[in-house]
């Protein structure tokens, strides 16, 4: 109960704040598409027990067909925000044998840390399984942008294209139906930048919004898990 009431205390903040939901909302309420909604809120939170940083993502996702959250970082201080865009991994790569790979990962992932590399459409990904801070079996894609990679995101003073993390299997990542806390792998997201976050419905983009990132410097020669 101690390492949860914390999130618990962030999690009415960002609820109230927002407008996602309402502390009245009767449970069996509908979550009406029509009506317009507060912007989404998404902070940083340092995991207990270790050095590196969470998102925090608060936002009724259960309610959407095949929910993702795609996030790109692209380092260095003149990251262009309209070069930038998603993978669309779910409804674009992940079907047949990438959607058995995702499963089996997350599966294996109960016993120990595994990754898996695989190419769908001439673009490589990572798939890495761990325990996560929620202590679940889980999975996250990653796609390294080479530097001449189309949207890749270049700036003069970081040549690489930077990186996509993309949480495909959001239950493994939920605290509730409206909170979302998702870890991102150390050693690619160790440098600063800007930080770009989308939730799709499946290759619908319902919303996103950009945030600067400080980094996990402390981090940065360490293996992603």
């Amino acid at each position: 109960m101690k390492t949860r009431l914390p999130l618990r205390l962030i999690a009415v903040w960002l609820i109230w704040s927002c407008g996602v939901a309402s502390a009245q909302m009767p449970r069996n309420a509908a979550f009406d598409a029509r009506q317009p909604k507060a912007t989404p809120r998404v902070c940083l939170v340092k995991n207990k027990r270790r050095t590196d940083l969470a998102l925090l993502i608060a936002y009724p996702w259960k309610v959407h067909r095949r929910p993702s959250v795609e996030i790109r970082l692209v380092a260095g201080k003149d990251a262009d925000a309209g070069a930038v865009r998603p993978l669309f991994f779910l409804s674009e790569y992940m079907k047949g044998e990438v959607t058995v790979a995702v499963y089996r990962c997350q599966d294996e992932a109960a016993g120990a840390p595994v990754r898996e590399s695989l190419t769908e459409k001439e673009v490589e990904f990572e798939i890495l399984g761990r325990r996560n801070s929620l202590a679940k079996p889980s999975v996250c894609v990653v796609h390294r942008f080479a530097a001449d990679e189309p949207d890749g995101g270049t700036t003069a003073d970081e040549p690489d294209g930077g990186t996509a993390a993309v949480f495909c299997l959001l239950p493994a990542w939920a605290i509730d139906k409206r909170l979302l806390r998702l870890d991102l792998p150390r050693q690619d997201f160790a440098k600063p930048g800007k930080m770009h976050v989308w939730f799709l419905r499946e290759g619908t983009i319902v919303w996103k919004e950009t945030l600067d990132w400080p980094g996990n410097a402390r981090r940065a020669a360490t293996k992603h898990e």
